[in-house]
């Protein structure tokens, strides 16, 4: 299945860059322009900040959850010590029972 959707993937890529491979475009940046710039060039870097962008949102998820999860361990860690010491309790019986 996965090999039939890399397979999907990269003929639309090669279609996308055979369709597109004539097409010039203007890039407009904050700090520059750019005139007559291959359409795939601007697909490409498009692409390229796309993966950045996701892969560092993905660090912080990661180490947001793995912060979270090290909090829990310690909260469990304290209850657990906190039911043994209740464990360990002697049980005082009232006389008139």
């Amino acid at each position: 299945m996965r090999v039939l959707l890399l397979l999907v993937v990269i003929v639309v890529i090669v279609g996308f860059s055979i369709y597109n491979s004539a097409e010039r475009v203007a890039v407009h940046l904050i700090i520059a322009s750019y005139e007559n710039v291959p359409m795939i060039v601007v697909t490409y870097w498009a692409f390229v900040l796309g993966m950045l962008v996701s892969f560092l949102l993905g660090i912080a998820y990661y180490l947001r959850i793995t912060n979270q999860m090290r909090e829990r361990e310690k909260d469990n860690k304290r209850m657990l010590a906190e039911l043994t010491a209740l464990r360990n309790r002697p049980i005082d019986m009232p006389e008139e029972v």
